[in-house]
């Protein structure tokens, strides 16, 4: 598993989170297309929710829990992404 920082460019994101999806498929990368919808593949709750839990970890993040279905495929997702980091690194820091 290849880990994911905040920093992370779109594709970054995207490659990530296509290896991550993958891995909780039991499918090769190679059959994962970023613009098909996650739940064609058979994408659950229970799959959704890991890699949400993943996404928060890796990125620092707060993620919507429903952002799977909200934004069904890995593009929607990476775009996000990319938006709530956006957010988060323009913020100023509470402390």
């Amino acid at each position: 598993m290849t880990d994911i920082q905040g920093g992370a460019t779109s594709e970054e994101l995207g490659s990530w989170l296509t290896e991550r999806v993958a891995f909780y498929l039991d499918k090769p990368i190679e059959k994962i297309d970023r613009s098909a919808e996650l739940a064609g593949y058979g994408m659950d709750s229970l799959y959704s929710v890991a890699i949400i839990t993943e996404i928060e970890d890796n990125l620092g993040i707060k993620v919507d829990m429903m952002a799977v279905w909200k934004y069904p495929t890995i593009n929607d997702l990476v775009e996000y992404l990319h938006t709530l980091l956006t957010e988060k690194t323009s913020q100023p820091d509470a402390g």
